[in-house]
């Protein structure tokens, strides 16, 4: 189909139509607080995904940021008030010699927003999905590790907020407005002017990173579910610690507790089983030394305690001695 414009109309579609360096490839880019690795691999094989990619300007109020459209509502065209979409993506490929970068053109539908840039008042930047991985080059960084999805480019008034410039200082476009180009060379460009105005733009499509994306889920999975299992085997442990503590606590108690007399038992046995479990030690000398005191051929209150009928012929000594074997046995504090 042949394409003709008059003179005005070529002047117009030069103002619409600027060659753009969209992202420079392998180098450090600053992005949410880190360093990201662009690796330029991972962009060659969607290059041409960038066809057709919406332009979305972005309006900024003193002291707002400018920031990125959801992607979603870049998909489903259900843009909020703020972003507007201005043109469209054009001829994306990759440099083959020099330096690795992203190029294209952009075609702005908007006369206002082509006018920006014209005026060289308009920074851009890229919005693509990507999986990243830790960079072993760099500590802390992190790297794109896999097929590039592009999703849109935004476009905004440079030095209109704080961070209304691009992350990468080598994103920008490049004014195709030259009144003297010579006639060949204008025919070129008219056919991609033509190329660019007259293709329907398409839906981004979401890029699904077969066997790579679903690999890292699964090893992500894998790793869930080893931390789940550590937090359960802690848990436990400290169970089976905290049950041991508990019976050995009782143990000993109950070998206290057969040779206390009744009257500390009963309703104050909790109040008793505290204060030896504060100081095994001071108790024992308590037991022993109220066991002590009492009549000889008189049982203590309780039965079965050292001092008793059984023990009527045994010497104060004896007495002792056998208290101490029982406290002993019971606590295992050792009286010299």
């Amino acid at each position: 189909q042949a394409y003709s414009m008059s003179c005005g109309e070529k002047s117009n579609a030069f103002e619409n139509l600027h060659d753009v360096t969209l992202q420079r490839l392998d180098v450090y880019h600053r992005n949410n607080g880190g360093y990201v690795f662009y690796d330029a691999k991972h962009f060659a094989p969607t290059a041409d995904r960038w066809n057709s990619v919406p332009v979305i300007y972005v309006e900024t109020g003193p002291g707002e940021p400018a920031e990125h459209p959801r992607f979603e509502d870049v998909i489903t065209r259900t843009l909020p008030a703020k972003f507007r979409t201005v043109g469209s993506v054009s001829a994306a490929h990759l440099t083959e010699t020099g330096e690795k970068v992203l190029k294209g053109a952009i075609a702005f539908s908007d006369p206002a927003i082509a006018a920006k840039a014209n005026a060289g008042e308009l920074s851009l930047s890229t919005g693509l999905a990507s999986p990243e991985a830790p960079d072993p080059r760099l500590p802390g960084a992190t790297r794109i590790a896999g097929p590039v999805t592009p999703n849109h480019v935004l476009v905004f008034d440079r030095g209109a907020c704080p961070n209304c410039y691009p992350n990468d200082s080598g994103a920008m476009f490049h004014n195709l407005q030259e009144p003297d180009m010579p006639d060949d060379e204008t025919k070129g460009l008219l056919k991609r002017i033509a190329d660019a105005l007259t293709k329907t733009p398409e839906p981004p499509q979401q890029y699904n990173n077969l066997a790579e994306i679903e690999g890292l889920k699964k090893e992500l999975d894998a790793e869930k579910t080893k931390t789940a299992e550590l937090v359960n085997l802690k848990q436990e442990l400290e169970t089976l610690k905290a049950e041991k503590a508990t019976a050995e606590k009782d143990t000993k108690w109950n070998a206290m507790k057969a040779n206390l007399p009744e009257g500390w038992l009963g309703a104050k046995e909790p109040e008793t089983r505290k204060e030896f479990e504060a100081d095994p030690g001071a108790f024992a000398l308590k037991v022993v030394a109220f066991k002590n005191t009492q009549p000889q051929g008189q049982k203590a209150e309780g039965a079965g305690v050292a001092g008793g009928s059984g023990d009527m012929g045994s010497t104060e000594e004896q007495k002792f001695a056998n208290m101490a074997a029982e406290v002993a046995k019971a606590t295992g504090i050792q009286f010299v």
